[in-house]
């Protein structure tokens, strides 16, 4: 495994154990929630949101249409995998949600590269109290998983209570359902522990995914209470499947290969592809090989010079997408640890100091944006706080840094992850010496502090720190995923820094009790701006994901939850 993947993979994995703890309570704001509110049976997406079907429709339920005509073949993709389980419930990594993805399905989706809309699924309906507490899903008719059994509300109940009952990595998500009742077989009503708009959102999570309960109580499932010590169904589920997604599983074999197939009873329009392999590849020079020499359809890991060197060959397509992982300088806000940095006009000095462009254009090669703040471009309230970024600007620093009496600079102790990769694939290095060059041509004289990536992670979450570089990846798809952790003195990231401001945590809280998506971006908008104002964080750069697959594969789209539909993808 390359040492630099793994590095980021594994701060990854830590940042999700650390988001599992600051949980919800927050919300997300779904668009269309304020006619849901009304008591309308609407689309949760803002305006015209369109269901993935029309409600009411009746799904093949019996027999699966023909796949389109043309259709077939194995598609390979080449990436370094990181699987370690494959039952929806448990896996908490970077590989299973594409496994999720094919062989499972949601109540609700998104379209990339539409982000911001939550679809309706396997539901065809939503209800949304005013107070957005208790959510009511109407199935839609006649879909059945791959085993022939019909999906109903008993299925859905015990998907999300075998969840929470597992009590593994990602069963935080579902700590916030309080009940859930099934007044018939097409009908689930779910009611919160409290006001959480973001919950459509977060239903969105491969995690969701609805699974066939009799056929994982077959395989010794359960969802009662002490399921994380009776349920013996995980090692069934980590070479099949249980869903009612396009394909099944066929089999995994750890850091080797994954194998789906088309699921021949799928309820929705057959999917073009028979077969699909990922295979374990952790070499990007072996991947772009391969690709070239038709061995595979795609190559995950390509860096930004591998896909510059392919895509000016001509020999493959490259799909570019954005993701939602953000890449951020951290500053500690105390006189104890972060010294010069407690005086926030030093810590704006330096928002104004660092060369943005210069990080995405010579880094990165351009294959990056950066929004105003930590929380990500394409999420509710991020286009409406464009007024708070920072844009370079060394006179003003040099002008904040004399008015708190450092006319002269300073010395900053810069930290970051030895060997290390941030989001985007930069060296920690390179990444950390450039901020350094930029703050010194402002006075401030940077000492590059390289710790052991894990070290570094203990000493910035112990908050040692005066100041890092990190990255943040999302567990969902709405602003509540950063600014809890970013805005709320004691959460996460805030935590990290001695962040404190009563202000800035009110508005984003308020946020999520509010289901009004103007209203909810307001306080976005509003938090943000005087975040940035504090600027205890600021935002370097928001990567895009850049895949080169094979100049024959057609419908590829880069999707931030589950990688790529493969159920649109066809090779010509």
């Amino acid at each position: 495994m390359d040492e630099h993947r793994s590095t980021w993979l594994s701060a990854a994995l830590h940042r999700r154990s650390f988001l599992r703890l600051t949980a919800l309570g927050a919300g997300i704001v779904g668009a269309g929630l304020l006619s849901a509110c009304r008591g309308t049976p609407a689309s949760p997406t803002p305006s015209a949101a369109t269901p993935t079907a029309p409600a009411g429709t009746t799904p093949a339920a019996q027999t699966s249409p023909a796949p389109p005509s043309g259709a077939g073949g194995t598609f390979v993709i080449a990436r370094l995998t990181d699987t370690v389980t494959l039952d929806p419930s448990r896996q908490y990594e970077l590989t299973s949600p594409i496994v999720m993805g094919a062989c499972y399905e949601r109540l609700v989706t998104i379209d990339p590269p539409d982000i911001r809309t939550v679809r309706l699924h396997l539901a065809e309906k939503v209800d949304i109290s005013q107070d957005v507490t208790t959510y009511t899903f109407t199935l839609r008719q006649g879909i059945r998983f791959a085993s022939g059994n019909p999906l109903t509300s008993a299925d859905v109940v015990f998907s999300f209570n075998r969840l929470r009952e597992l009590k593994d990595n990602p069963s935080w998500l579902a700590d916030i359902i309080q009940s859930m009742e099934t007044p018939d077989a097409r009908t689930v009503r779910i009611t919160l522990t409290e006001p959480n708009a973001a919950f459509l959102a977060m239903l969105v999570s491969p995690n969701f995914s609805i699974l066939d309960s009799a056929v994982v109580k077959e395989h010794g499932g359960t969802d009662q209470p002490g399921a994380d010590k009776s349920d013996k169904a995980t090692e069934w589920l980590n070479q099949n499947s249980a869903g009612s997604g396009p394909f099944v599983l066929k089999g995994w074999v750890k850091e080797q290969e994954i194998v789906m197939e088309r699921n021949p009873n799928y309820w929705g329009q057959p999917a073009p592809l028979e077969r699909v392999v990922i295979r374990h590849v952790p070499d990007p020079t072996t991947q772009r090989q391969l690709l070239e020499n038709g061995d595979i359809d795609a190559a995950h890991n390509l860096d930004a010079d591998l896909i510059a060197e392919v895509e000016q060959a001509g020999t493959a397509q490259i799909v570019r997408g954005d993701t939602l992982d953000t890449e951020y300088f951290a500053m500690h806000t105390s006189p104890e640890v972060g010294k010069e940095l407690a005086d926030k006009r030093v810590r704006q000095a330096i928002a104004y100091a660092i060369d943005y462009d210069g990080i995405i254009q010579q880094l990165l090669r351009g294959a990056a944006v950066r929004p105003p703040s930590v929380i990500p471009s394409g999420l509710l309230g991020v286009e409406e706080a464009e007024n708070a970024r920072y844009r370079t600007d060394r006179e003003r620093a040099r002008q904040l840094l004399a008015e708190a009496g450092l006319a002269n600079g300073f010395t900053l102790t810069l930290t970051y992850s030895s060997g290390g990769t941030e989001v985007g694939g930069v060296s920690s290095e390179v990444l950390a010496s450039k901020i350094a060059d930029d703050l010194s041509k402002v006075g401030i004289r940077v000492t590059l502090d390289p710790r052991a990536p894990d070290v570094r992670l203990a000493d910035y979450r112990a908050g040692k720190l005066q100041s890092t570089i990190s990255g943040w990846t999302p567990d969902f798809l709405d602003p509540h995923g950063w600014a809890i952790p970013f805005g709320v003195p004691g959460e996460a990231a805030a935590r990290r820094v001695a962040y404190n401001n009563a202000q800035v945590a009110d508005l984003f809280q308020r946020a999520a009790r509010t289901a009004d998506p103007q209203e909810r971006a307001r306080l976005y908008a509003e938090g943000q701006r005087l975040l940035n104002e504090d600027a205890p964080f600021l935002c370097l750069y928001q990567p895009k994901a850049q895949i080169a697959v094979g100049k024959t594969v057609q419908g590829y789209v880069f999707d931030p939850v589950i990688g790529v539909d493969l159920s649109k993808v066809r090779k010509g």
